[in-house]
């Protein structure tokens, strides 16, 4: 099983982007469907497989406390949408230094507790950068380090590529981060499921 450990946001903020995923998937197909209760909009700080020693709810813990002591805002701006290959489509916060030092700790404290399998090693990943490459290889996510990239997943499309039709969509998401504000509210860890979705949550702390 892969686990995660990510950043969500208040249920309003969720309620928002799943509403618009819906509007876009009239126009471009994009996958996993987004919802309240599993494939949950979220911000990855770290993914991969786990070896049986961590003590998961004092890892969120340390991270809410360091959240804390930093005094980071809970509120950022989201502020353009991102293509990134194979077919993904990504909502792109501000304040993006915030998130790789928050990656940064996670990754710390997790690095010597993570391993790839066979299978995580037939993936084809031609498509990603060398940085990319070496990252998943060596822990089986491509966004670590220099290479973490910091963003809420709006989906992947169907045939893995760039929609040929973006302009007929790309408004409503420019709508979108005009006027919404973002809220982050929970550190979680969760089960990983198809497409790199939250799929389960395993544990929870209020940020």
């Amino acid at each position: 099983m892969k686990v995660g450990v990510a950043l969500i946001p208040s249920h309003d903020t969720i309620e928002s982007i799943i509403e618009l995923q819906q509007k876009i998937i009239t126009i471009c197909s994009l996958y996993p469907i987004l919802y309240k209760t599993f494939n949950l909009p979220h911000l990855t700080l770290l993914q991969g497989r786990f070896d049986n020693s961590i003590n998961w709810l004092t890892l969120i813990l340390n991270l809410q406390d360091y959240w804390q002591r930093q005094q980071y805002s809970q509120k950022y701006k989201l502020i353009k949408l991102e293509y990134k290959s194979p077919g993904w489509y990504f909502l792109i916060p501000q304040q993006q230094l915030i998130f790789l030092e928050l990656h940064n700790f996670v990754f710390s404290a997790l690095k010597n507790n993570l391993f790839v399998t066979e299978e995580d090693l037939n993936k084809d990943i031609s498509l990603y950068d060398d940085l990319e490459k070496n990252n998943y290889i060596k822990y089986g996510y491509r966004y670590i380090g220099n290479a973490f990239y910091p963003h809420i997943t709006l989906g992947q499309t169907i045939d893995k590529s760039r929609d040929p039709n973006q302009a007929d969509w790309i408004h409503l998401v420019e709508s979108f981060t005009a006027k919404h504000i973002i809220k982050l509210e929970r550190i979680t860890v969760y089960q990983v499921g198809e497409h790199g979705s939250h799929a389960k949550i395993l544990y929870s702390v209020k940020i």
